[in-house]
């Protein structure tokens, strides 16, 4: 796994490229969950020294990336349903202002933009092509933050799309293909009370869309956790 491992740009400091290099393998599942991360094994992948690995594992761990287990080690976090919870909460008060605000201030090019994804995304579904179909989804509702112009919204958004894009990429891609008809619908009424305005609709219709994803994702998280043993 270490030789996937690579960064996307230079740093100024090696925990800064310690960090974002072991950050972006995590978030893009080239480290998988329950990955062992051993510190002598990074030193000499990345070619650095202990010391900055120590301090951006912790910095991981901090973010619930990592866990570290003294005497044992760190290893790449599971993704739990707490943390599923989290992500389709977040998501959910995000779009929920974003569709307030967008609501009666959308141009008619951005919703000629949004609807442009959702027939994208038709196709590449129709297609068999998931991957593409979950990348342009990921487009569609960070397109929809990026409309507000509100940085601090933008910002979380990306974030929160960011851990949305680990769950996919780890193991939850099965989820997917029996999402899709009903995902791709909700995008259809969207887009519809988008040309409308119709600002209350369009927050229904979020919350919708957020909640049946999360349950869909938190049943399938449940499939794959361990039996609790016998009491």
């Amino acid at each position: 796994m270490l030789e996937n491992i690579l960064p996307a740009k230079p740093f100024q400091t090696k925990e800064e490229y310690i960090y974002e290099t072991l950050k972006n393998a995590i978030m893009q599942c080239k480290l998988p969950p329950g990955e062992k991360l051993v510190i002598d094994h990074l030193s000499t992948a990345l070619g650095v020294s202990t010391i900055p690995i120590r301090t951006a594992l912790q910095r991981l761990q901090s973010e619930g990336l990592v866990d570290i287990v003294p005497h044992t080690g760190a290893v790449v976090s599971e993704i739990s349903l707490e943390r599923i919870t989290e992500i389709f909460a977040i998501l959910e008060a995000l779009e929920n202002v974003a569709f307030e605000y967008i609501a009666k201030k959308i141009t008619e090019a951005d919703i000629a933009s949004l609807e442009d994804l959702v027939i994208q995304m038709d196709q590449a579904y129709q297609q068999g092509d998931i991957d593409r179909w979950c990348e342009l989804n990921s487009s569609f509702h960070r397109s929809i933050s990026a409309i507000t112009r509100m940085d601090l919204l933008i910002e979380f958004t990306q974030r929160t799309f960011a851990y949305w894009e680990r769950m996919r990429r780890c193991y939850l891609s099965e989820i997917v293909s029996y999402r899709i008809p009903q995902a791709q619908a909700d995008h259809h009424v969207m887009i519809e009370l988008l040309k409308q305005r119709k600002e209350k609709e369009l927050v229904v219709i979020a919350v919708q869309h957020n909640r049946q994803a999360k349950v869909a994702y938190e049943k399938l998280i449940q499939s794959h956790l361990p039996p609790k043993p016998a009491e």
